[in-house]
C-alpha cells in the first residue's frame, strides 16, 4: 500500500500484506501482523525452505535485511537509491505479482477489509498462480459446483 499519505513512514489504517514468490513460479501472499524482524522470521521460516533456495532477494526493508544477513543468500535491491536491477538481482517477480493484486482491489473490489484480507489474498494468489492454464474456466466451475454455497450469515458472523 506504500506510504499514507500525509503521514510518512506511518501505517495508519494500512495492513501488511508479505508476498513471496520464486522467479517464473508460484506466489504467495501472507496478512502480516507487523512489519517486525520478529515476524518477517517467522513467516520467512514457515515458506522458505532454506536447503531448497539458492538466493533470497528483497527490497532494502530493514526486517528482511536482519532476518536474513546470515544467511549467505540474501541480495538487495536498494529502490531507494534507484536500483531495480543488479544483474539477476531484483524484485520484478513479486512485483508484477502484487501489480495484478493491487489492479484487482482498485478495479472489482475497491476495499478489502482485515477480517476478510486473507481470504481476499488467497483468491489472487489462486489467481495468478493459474492465470495461464487453458482450463482454469472449467475447473473454478467444477469447484463452484462441488461446494455448498458460503451463507451471508456466516460470513459476516
Amino acid at each position: 500500500g506504500g506510504r499514507q499519505r500525509g503521514n510518512p513512514g506511518k501505517l495508519k489504517n494500512k495492513d501488511l500484506v508479505m508476498g513471496l514468490r520464486q522467479r517464473q513460479g508460484p506466489v504467495r501472499y501472507i496478512q502480516a501482523e507487523d512489519r517486525t524482524a520478529k515476524t518477517w522470521g517467522q513467516i520467512i521460516a514457515a515458506n522458505l525452505k532454506a536447503t531448497e533456495v539458492e538466493y533470497v532477494m528483497t527490497d532494502e526493508s530493514s526486517s528482511a535485511i536482519s532476518v536474513l544477513k546470515n544467511s549467505g543468500k540474501h541480495h538487495v535491491v536498494r529502490h531507494g537509491a534507484g536500483e531495480y536491477v543488479r544483474g539477476i538481482v531484483h524484485t520484478n517477480s513479486v512485483e508484477s505479482a502484487f501489480s495484478l493484486l493491487k489492479r484487482g482491489v482498485i478495479g472489482t473490489f475497491h476495499q478489502l477489509s482485515t477480517k476478510h484480507l486473507q481470504r481476499y489474498l488467497n483468491e489472487f494468489s489462486y489467481r495468478f498462480n493459474r492465470r495461464k492454464e487453458v482450463d482454469a474456466f472449467p475447473e473454478t466451475l467444477r469447484r463452484l459446483c462441488e461446494f455448498p454455497p458460503l451463507k451471508f450469515a456466516a460470513l459476516t458472523e
